[in-house]
């Protein structure tokens, strides 16, 4: 995600003056939230001022709160928050609360599983039951006039975002051009459906899987990190799917008209995929002055100078040298946290360029 703080991107004034920036000036970017506790993601926070949010928190005592949040001079076009939970059909259900309120599901946790980690914030304390609808029923049934919402989708809902997107296949073949999702690797809840499965649905759907934002391992912690070296689990991450129009993409599902461009780029620009961005632009609807103006936006919003990187390592350096026996995790973090950032392989060793 880039980070340009509330708004960095709507006050830009090249992304102002361009073909995107017009277009959701005029009619907000419909960001779906689904599993809003805690409070609406930032990944549209440079953006406020042009999205429109829609939130989904089926926890009565957690929505009330969130919309209280929202209230006094929200930076939003608007924001609401349903308090409703979303699956593949509308009926009944059970939600689990769990001794971690963001580990609440409708599923039941995989018990053996989570103790084989000692996974102790997943133990289950009350269950309450529940209706649940679809997102395609909420978007064009119960809000049909409001054509906007969905183009980019959050999904963590702790083990049932596979069956919100099965309940979510008009949205997502007609409005969605970019998805968030916590994907799982192993099933820390009974019978949910893992990674492969979200991937293929989504391909099935016009999407490309294009990276994690977010890593999460695990193991049973027997070695000690400090002095140790080694492997984990993982476990689950946030993965990001787009639409991608140009060659190599689902192409039998391309994005229409020139809203959903605009709205492409602008998801995979807040999303860190600068360069996707710029390739799109460039083979779609930008040239001339709005080329250069596109150019400008991307080059200046992806720009991270060497030396803020040389200034990190510099303090990296000084964290080993005063506490040599945390070497290890020092360094761990300082590489955990440039995880989400480009892989380096094509660049040459030296100064040059690419190798390839």
């Amino acid at each position: 995600m880039i980070h340009l703080g509330h708004n960095g991107l709507a006050d830009d004034p090249d992304f102002a003056s361009s073909a995107p920036g017009l277009a959701l000036a005029g009619r907000p970017l419909g960001f779906v939230d689904v599993g809003a506790r805690g409070g609406i993601h930032p990944l549209v926070e440079p953006l406020a001022r042009h999205t429109a949010v829609l939130g989904f928190e089926p926890a009565a005592d957690e929505c009330a709160r969130l919309r209280t949040e929202v209230a006094p001079g929200s930076p939003w076009a608007c924001c609401e928050i349903e308090p409703q939970a979303l699956g593949e059909r509308r009926g009944a259900a059970q939600l689990h609360v769990l001794s971690a309120p963001t580990n609440s599901s409708l599923r039941h946790p995989n018990d053996e599983f989570t103790r084989r980690y000692g996974m102790a914030k997943w133990r289950v304390l009350d269950r309450e039951p529940l209706e649940t609808t679809t997102l395609d029923h909420v978007l064009f049934e119960q809000r049909a006039d409001e054509t906007f919402w969905g183009e980019l989708l959050k999904l963590d809902t702790q083990g049932t975002e596979y069956e919100i997107l099965e309940g979510a296949r008009r949205t997502l073949d007609e409005r969605a051009v970019a998805i968030v999702s916590e994907v799982s690797f192993c099933e820390l809840y009974r019978g949910q459906r893992l990674f492969s499965e979200v991937e293929l649905l989504l391909r099935g759907r016009g999407f490309a899987f294009y990276g994690f934002a977010s890593l999460h391992h695990r193991s049973q912690r027997a070695l000690d990190k400090r002095k140790a070296a080694g492997r984990e689990r993982l476990m689950y991450a946030d993965a990001v799917f787009l639409r991608d129009p140009l060659p190599g993409g689902p192409a039998s599902l391309l994005p229409s008209g020139e809203r959903r461009l605009h709205t492409l780029f602008t998801s995979a620009l807040l999303l860190g995929y600068g360069d996707f961005a710029l390739e799109l632009a460039r083979a779609t609807w930008a040239d001339g002055v709005e080329r250069a103006r596109i150019e400008s936006l991307v080059r200046r919003t992806s720009a991270h100078e060497p030396t803020a990187a040389r200034e990190a390592a510099l303090a990296l350096a000084e964290d080993v040298r005063t506490c040599p026996e945390l070497a290890n995790v020092a360094v761990g973090r300082f590489v955990d946290q440039r995880r989400w950032c480009w892989n380096y392989d094509d660049v040459a060793a030296g100064l040059g360029g690419a190798d390839a």
